[in-house]
């Protein structure tokens, strides 16, 4: 990519950031990032930065191969110790990321925050089901994550990737969510799906059993969601305030 249209990606990594403020599935902690295409780095905000005044000049770029040759180094010097916190660094769970990117090329964002509907799945051990939809990208059903430990080491990052596997979402027990996308539209919206999914399934079981969609319609939103995103995106980020 050209420098500028880094610049630009920078910037949609901001919005996508201050959305999910926006919407209430993050705050200081949480986090979206972006592949650069063509390399093996990402663009994502730096630690505990407050997501609601986040832009494109906040933003910073991970090298995978340099993160993962550190990663379990810094994990073990500040397990257990309180640390004054460098803004500029990348999150303690960059990881999640760089071991998502690796192992699922056509990945091009990847959200993660402890949004708390689905969170609360996540505690019950209750996977969200394609019920609705904008559901349907999460058929048949979201992994679950057996562990609420922070994501900081490559054999977390590993492990990860490896429950996630093939699917779009997934639920961190005690911990929150990840949801991806071939784009960062896509992952974003979706997170908030995510959340309206859990929601809504929560409701549905307190009046009887959720049912899934047929396959037929689930594969049919699937692919419609795909070019929908985008318009979803735009919504969203038509309700931010004016800055």
């Amino acid at each position: 990519m050209k420098p500028r249209e880094i610049e630009e990606l920078k910037g949609k990594v901001a919005l996508g950031n201050r959305i999910l403020f926006h919407q209430g599935l993050a705050d200081y902690h949480g986090h979206q990032s972006a592949r650069i295409p063509g390399t093996r780095k990402f663009l994502i905000k730096p630690v505990l930065a407050p997501l609601g005044r986040i832009t494109g000049k906040d933003i910073i770029t991970v090298d995978i191969d340099e993160y993962k040759s550190v990663c379990d180094a810094n994990a073990a010097k500040v397990a257990g110790k309180r640390q004054v916190t460098k803004i500029k660094a990348p999150p303690r769970e960059t990881m999640l990321h760089a071991a998502i990117y690796e192992a699922r090329p056509e990945v091009n964002s990847v959200v993660h925050t402890h949004q708390p509907l689905a969170t609360a799945f996540s505690v019950a051990g209750v996977p969200l089901l394609p019920i609705y939809n904008q559901a349907a990208p999460f058929a048949p059903e979201t992994p679950i994550f057996p562990s609420p430990r922070l994501i900081c080491s490559v054999q977390d990052g590993t492990e990860v990737a490896q429950t996630l596997g093939s699917r779009m979402a997934m639920l961190l027990q005690g911990h929150g969510i990840i949801m991806v996308g071939d784009s960062l539209e896509y992952a974003t919206v979706h997170a908030i799906y995510l959340e309206r999914t859990a929601h809504m399934q929560w409701v549905a079981s307190s009046v009887g059993k959720p049912v899934t969609m047929p396959q037929k319609d689930i594969d049919v939103m699937r692919e419609n969601m795909i070019y929908r995103a985008y318009d979803a995106f735009a919504y969203f980020s038509s309700l931010l305030p004016k800055r």
